[in-house]
Order: C-alpha cells, then structure tokens, then sequence
C-alpha cells in the first residue's frame, strides 16, 4: 500500500469513528475473553479490589449502609470480606485513604447497577457481580469519551490522517488498553478521559473566555485533582498552553490578569466537588485537609528519585513495557520545531511529572503492568507522538517504511506483552534483566523465568531505603551459617551497595536516626528475609 493510499484512507471523514469503534469493540472483547467481574477467588474480588475497595467505598457507605464513618462495619452481623479498607486518624475514626474523586465517575454505573440487581437476582450489597460489570463497562464508556475528545484535539494541531493514525497507536500501544480493561475501575482510564477533557476546554476558553467555559474548565480541573492529586501540576499547561515566545509569555501574564473575575469563577469550578471531600476530612481529622496517606507510611523521597529505573529498568521501566512513548519523545524534536507553543507547555510538565513519580516510594507503583502513572499522561504524550508520526510522513520513502514497521511492533509488543501480564509471564514488581528475555515473544514460561525474580522490600521501601530480594529462592549458604556470620556477610554486603548506603544516609538525615542504628535494623531485616524463604 502506497503512502498515498494511507493518507486518503485514515484521512477519510469516517475514519476516526471507525478507529473508535475498533477500539471500543477490541477492549470488549477482551473483557467478555476474561469477564472480571465474575472472577472473585475467595475474599480477593476480580473488580472490587485493591486499590478500587477504596475509591469505591463512598458509594456503598452512604447508598447502602448509610453511614460513612464506616461503624456498621464492627456488627458482628456484617462481613468485612474485602468490601471495606479504612486506617484510624489521631481521632480514632475511620477513614478511606483514597479521596471520593473516583466515586463520582463510578456512580451512574453504580445506580444503574443496584437498580438492576434484583433482576439479575443479586442482592443489593454493592459488591455482586452485577456492580462489578458496570464498573467494567463505566470505564469502556470513559475511554470512548476520551478517544473522541482526544481526536477532536488532535486534528486542531495535525492532519486528519496524522491524527487518526495516532488515535490508533494511543489506543493499542500504551498500557491505556490494559487499564481500560483489565483493570478498568483503576484511576487511570477516568484520569486519561478527563486530562483529554481539561485540553479541549482550555483550547475553548483560550478561544472563546467565558463564564461557562471557565466554570466547566475548572469543575474538570478540580475532578482531576481530587482523582489524583499530583495532577495539579496540570496548572502548567493551563499557564503556559501555546506560548512560544517570551513576548507570547508576557502577553498570556496579561490576558489571565483582564481576565480575574473568569479565573475565580474557574477557581469557583475546581473546588466545587472537593466540598463533600473537604467536609469529610474535617469530620475524620478534624482538619478540611488531610493527607490520609500518611496513615499507612506512604511519602515521596524528593531527594531520592529513581529516574533511571522509572523510564527504562526490566522491573518497570515506562520505555520498556510502553516503548511507543519513546517515539512520542522523539517527537519533542520535530514538535519544538512545528509547534512550539505546545512544546514548551508539554516539556516542563512531563520532566515534573516524572519526577514527581519516580520520588514517590512506590517508584514501581505496585504491582503493575508498567508504570500505570504514566497512563493519564497519554493524552499530553499523544501530541509529540503527532509530531512524530508527521515527520514520517513528511521524509517517507525508508524513513517511513522503517518508522511504520517500528511502530507496528511496539503495537505488538505492548497487546503480547499485556497479554504475558495478565498470564502470570510478566511478574507485576518483580522483573529483572533476565527473568525478562527469558520470556521475551514466548508464550510458556521457561526456567530462569521465576529464579531470577526480585521484590522490593515494601516496609523498607516505605522508608526510602530499597533492597530487592529473590522472591521465591532461599538463600541456602546463608543458611549454613551461623545468625552472626550470616548478619556479618549481609553487613558486608550492605555496605559495598553504593546506592543503598547512600539511602540509609538519606534515610538518617531525614529522621535523625544514628547510623549504627539504622544499617543494624536494615542487616537484621535482610537476614530475615532471606532466612524465611
């Protein structure tokens, strides 16, 4: 098919809803393939859990048991099968860590669900089979949403085909078509659809400025924001959105100043559905903000970002389990170069983004099929993808038959890969190096797959301080020695790891724990752990 060919079909007026429809139709049936939400084994729910008993809990607790304070789970009548997670406050009341942003987007399908249950014949407890399915298809509706939304931004800044032609690569070639599935109740497909959202509207309101765009842009931003709080720094787009030159600059600084009184009803926009939250955090804490994640020793390490093995590690690396995202940072070139205005927006709020990520103590953000942070970012990495797909085009001839074959595997890649991690062949923390190309394009495990696996350790881990033990080896010559020869060896090995010494010096400095104090308590750690495989 000739170049030519290409660009008439995806240039096509229909294409982008065909695409969609694709898209739409690909993750459905890739949910029926494994239907999650009648996938309960035991207490551990096939929709309804980790992470999603929290962001969900709002709705059974006021809908259902009508009590948000969480006490009706201490009748000895109800069980707490995974339903509810809550930590005590300084007050000694129960609170949802996760703040109520995701409620929100849950909730039509939550009614719809407890409507329909007696039809289905499923009690009316929130957490049946049914409530899950609409969960499921909740975040299928999102993802279309966002999909139209995004194409609509796309085609203002490229080429119908161009822009088509990305809708695509976004919608199979990045970790989006794993949590639009899989995992669809996690926070990232709704965060995806709203960053698509809080762009179009700010390219209206730069526009066309008024009250009702101010309030809606705002309303969105805040949604964001309360879904996942580091989204905030989304201020950086809104600031600085198609400036390209330091005059464009001064006279954006004065065009917002004209427009104060729209910028405090935005302002009015964003808090609007952090009041509920604001007033829960007041009852719990007895403060209108609260960092509930301090409750279960979460923090960010500012001073120890892993940035290096955010963006390319075997454990989780972003470029190595979404390697279209290279391209899309290649793009940044032919981007700065076409479309300046969105590069300086696009720049500084991606390197801040990744910082901020790769400092939180999780760095691999759990267990996870790549680094599922960066899902909400492919509405913003989506644009320099553009630009890269652009330039192709304008080289063409090897340059874009080379490119294409590229990018038609890491679409590959990224659907088999996706398919390995819900399989059990790409362990969710624990890849190395080689347990990786051990299993690379195979369909089986292989020996030296599980052997070479590592796990952090989470307790230290929550404390900055990072070591990684084999997960299912035990460490027999450690055995074999006495518990102080064997603290001695560990001893020795601690302080001949460069960057785990320099953590436990971050890691005193911090807390002003004496150094003897701290390599005893991470040694005696190690050794258990080893001991205990």
């Amino acid at each position: 098919m000739s170049e030519k060919n290409v660009v008439e079909i995806f240039s096509a007026p229909k294409a982008p809803r065909y695409i969609i429809i694709f898209l739409l139709i690909f993750y459905c049936l890739t949910n029926f393939s494994h239907r999650n939400w009648t996938n309960d084994q035991g207490p551990i729910r096939g929709v309804i859990k980790w992470d999603v008993i929290s962001y969900y809990a709002y709705l059974p607790a006021v809908f259902i048991y009508h009590d948000l304070s969480l006490d009706f789970t201490e009748n000895p009548d109800f069980v707490n099968d995974n339903k509810f997670w809550y930590q005590k406050t300084e007050k000694g009341k129960k609170v949802i860590i996760t703040s109520m942003g995701l409620s929100y987007m849950y909730a039509p399908f939550f009614f719809t669900a407890h409507i329909l249950a007696p039809v289905f014949k499923q009690t009316r407890d929130g957490f049946q089979s049914v409530y899950q399915f609409f969960l499921i298809f909740g975040g299928l509706f999102y993802v279309g949403f966002g999909f139209y939304f995004l194409w609509k931004l796309l085609v203002r800044y490229f080429p119908p085909a161009v822009s088509t032609i990305t809708l695509l690569l976004i919608g199979m070639g990045t970790n989006l078509y794993y949590y639009s599935t899989h995992e669809a109740a996690m926070s990232h497909v709704y965060n995806f659809s709203l960053i698509v959202l809080f762009l179009y509207l700010l390219v209206r309101w730069y526009d066309s400025p008024g009250w009702k765009n101010s309030v809606l842009l705002g309303l969105v931003y805040g949604l964001i924001v309360l879904i996942r709080p580091t989204n905030v720094l989304l201020i950086i787009c809104l600031l600085f959105w198609e400036v390209d030159s330091g005059e464009a600059l001064m006279e954006r600084m004065r065009f917002l100043v004209r427009k104060i009184p729209l910028i405090l009803l935005m302002v009015g926009g964003f808090l609007l559905p952090w009041i509920p939250q604001f007033f829960y955090w007041k009852e719990v804490s007895g403060s209108f903000l609260y960092n509930s994640y301090s409750e279960v020793g979460s923090a960010f390490y500012f001073d120890n970002p892993h940035l290096l093995d955010f963006l390319f590690s075997y454990r989780k690396g972003w470029f190595v389990y979404t390697p279209l995202m290279l391209f899309a940072v290649l793009g940044l070139i032919p981007l700065y170069r076409v479309k300046r205005g969105l590069f300086y927006a696009i720049v500084p709020y991606l390197a801040i983004m990744i910082y901020v990520f790769s400092s939180w103590w999780s760095w691999w953000t759990g267990g996870s099929f790549g680094i599922r942070s960066m899902v909400d970012l492919m509405a913003i990495m989506a644009l320099p993808l553009a630009a890269f797909v652009t330039w192709l085009f304008n080289k063409g001839g090897r340059f874009l038959k080379v490119g294409f074959v590229l990018l038609v595997f890491v679409v590959f890649l990224n659907v088999f890969q996706t398919w390995q991690y819900k399989e059990g062949l790409i362990h969710g923390t624990g890849m190395t190096k080689h347990s990786y190309w051990t299993i690379f394009l195979r369909a089986a495990d292989r020996y030296g797959y599980w052997q070479n696996l590592t796990e952090p350790d989470f307790e230290l881990a929550r404390k900055g301080i990072y070591v990684y033990n084999l997960i299912i080896a035990a460490d027999e010559p450690l055995k074999e020695l006495t518990e102080v020869e064997g603290k001695l060896l560990i001893l020795r090995e601690v302080n001949g790891d460069r960057q785990l010494s320099r953590d436990l010096r971050r890691y005193c400095k911090r807390t002003g724990e004496g150094q003897q104090e701290t390599l005893d308590m991470v040694v005696d750690r190690i050794y258990l752990e080893r001991m205990n495989k």
